[in-house]
């Protein structure tokens, strides 16, 4: 019995000795000791070293318009398009950028590779390329205190590039043949307003993922409200609101006569230089008008979830740091006062969710957009009211758009313009149905850049239960925007938060002086010229 004891031990020993080496014999070091301008210049993505010799000429010469070619699909997005104008490049840039030395190069399982350049002192760069349908391309980069610890930073996250690769090529496999998809949406495809009013009527809490600013949405849900269907079976709107402005919404709808001036205050400080959602300010009066026709025991009441933002009262960066830096991550406020407010109120009726998209989805991946490191984020409101309540008690609707990150930056069309080209077919119908059992629910999740390349992020089905594509996207004008937040008073507040925050208003907005009128017609230009989409 001890000699078959003592051989499994040496068995284990043996194997994990075994895995070690092999584990080792999948990465490849290259010593270089070279600068990138001891290399000739010429386009050429066949080799990790090779590829960083080209982004770095590419680079110094401002050639834009090939930035997209040698970076990773994963990044593609962030960088200027294909048609993009040579940008001039200073003297002082060319030569750091030419004179990059190169200490070496690891490559992982012949997919990863890492090249590890000088920096300051003894800090390296870490360069990480991937291969992409037979090319060598940027991934992004990393810091390492020196060279060994560029290696470890290198061999601890290889695994999580290699992930990428794999999710990549399954993003590039957009199904052909739609028959399938338009199929299911002749046959369940509804009016997004029946649909809503169905969903609202069946769950709890209907969670709809809107994006901001956008006129369609806002209408579609002015719509609803004003339903009597509505009605009887909603009693809770939550909106994405700053929770310490809530007295002053109760005010507001506690008044007889119309205040809007109170919306207003309150838009003022949703965001450090203010909320131009002209929608969800058109919203919140239409329930003010529609409870005025209501009994009191029959009016919505409206709750404002999000994390308190009194940037009036904040003296400077310090006090505004150690504010955010005390409260609660913004998705677990959300869910705390959505449940404690559901599961304590008289009234029973179901209750209305409207957040924007990157709140709204079920998978476990940690939210994005709080203000927060990664690691400390939760995973979204929707994830965690599904567990509060149940999944099936909490019903959450995305909303058709291009893929689109946080910052602004569009990705190009979801899963590759698969989902336009089906509902090209019904013209510009407003459309909305289920996720579940249908071949839109299995094709895997784009919609949100920040969790697209996360592997727990799954399909579609995983994220959201139903799914509303509302109008082209090609064709959606520019920004709904609401211009009556800003006055001269405003804008002398404006001003103190952007000192404080080392900017200034002309930054935040683009215009040459930071006056009200320039500051509109700023706004207006944009809203009036610009499409709401430019798709890459």
């Amino acid at each position: 019995m001890k000699q078959a004891f003592m051989f499994t031990v040496l068995l284990i020993i043996l194997s994990t000795v075994t895995s070690a080496q092999n584990a080792e014999k999948d990465f490849i070091l290259n010593d270089i000791n070279k600068k990138v301008n001891e290399y000739p210049n010429r386009f050429d993505l066949s080799s990790p070293l090779n590829s960083f010799i080209t982004y770095k000429y590419l680079q110094s010469e401002g050639k834009q318009s090939f930035y997209q070619a040698v970076n990773s699909y994963r990044i593609k997005g962030f960088f200027p398009k294909s048609n993009s104008p040579n940008i001039e490049v200073n003297k002082k840039k060319i030569e750091n950028l030419l004179n990059t030395k190169i200490i070496e190069v690891i490559v992982y399982k012949d997919s990863i590779a890492g090249v590890i350049t000088e920096y300051s002192g003894a800090m390296c760069i870490i360069t990480y390329l991937s291969y992409e349908d037979n090319n060598w391309l940027n991934a992004g980069e990393d810091l390492g205190n020196d060279l060994n610890d560029s290696r470890e930073i290198f061999k601890r996250k290889c695994n999580n590039f290699l992930d990428v690769i794999h999710k990549i090529k399954k993003l590039k496999q957009a199904p052909i043949d739609i028959s399938s998809f338009t199929t299911y949406l002749k046959k369940n495809g509804e009016a997004p307003i029946d649909f809503i009013l169905n969903a609202l009527a069946n769950h709890k809490i209907v969670i709809y993922g809107e994006i901001h600013r956008r006129k369609t949405s806002w209408d579609l849900m002015k719509s609803v409200i004003i339903s009597p269907k509505f009605i009887e079976k909603v009693g809770t709107v939550f909106m994405e609101l700053s929770s310490d402005k809530q007295d002053e919404l109760d005010q507001f709808y506690k008044n007889e006569k119309l205040d809007t001036e109170i919306v207003l205050n309150i838009f003022r400080d949703v965001q450090i230089n203010g909320w131009f959602d002209k929608g969800m300010y058109e919203f919140l009066i239409e329930i003010w008008k529609l409870n005025k026709t209501l009994p009191k025991g029959e009016r919505l009441s409206v709750v404002c979830v999000d994390e308190p933002r009194p940037f009036k009262s904040f003296n400077n960066y310090e006090e505004m740091k150690t504010h955010f830096s005390r409260i609660l991550d913004r998705n677990e406020q959300m869910a705390n006062i959505i449940s404690e407010t559901i599961l304590t109120r008289k009234d029973k009726r179901n209750s209305l969710f409207i957040v924007g998209n990157g709140h709204a989805y079920k998978s476990p991946v940690p939210g994005f957009g709080i203000g927060r490191p990664k690691s400390e984020s939760k995973p979204t409101a929707a994830s965690q009211l599904s567990k509060i309540f149940s999944h099936e008690e909490v019903f959450s609707i995305f909303q058709h758009s291009p893929i689109i990150s946080n910052n602004g930056t569009i990705h190009g069309l979801i899963r590759n313009g698969l989902f336009d080209s089906v509902f090209a077919k019904f013209g510009k119908t407003p459309l909305a149905f289920k996720l579940k059992d249908s071949p839109f629910g299995i094709e895997p999740f784009d919609g949100l850049y920040e969790i697209t390349y996360e592997k727990e992020t799954g399909d579609y089905k995983n994220n959201y239960d139903a799914y509303i594509f509302l109008e082209p996207v090609e064709s959606e004008q520019g920004e709904y925007l609401l211009y009556d937040i800003l006055t001269d008073e405003y804008v002398k507040e404006l001003n103190r938060r952007a000192i404080m925050t080392n900017t200034s208003v002309e930054k935040w907005f683009g215009v040459s002086e930071a006056t009200k009128e320039a500051i509109i017609e700023k706004l207006k230009s944009d809203s009036i010229n610009k499409k709401r989409w430019i798709i890459l």
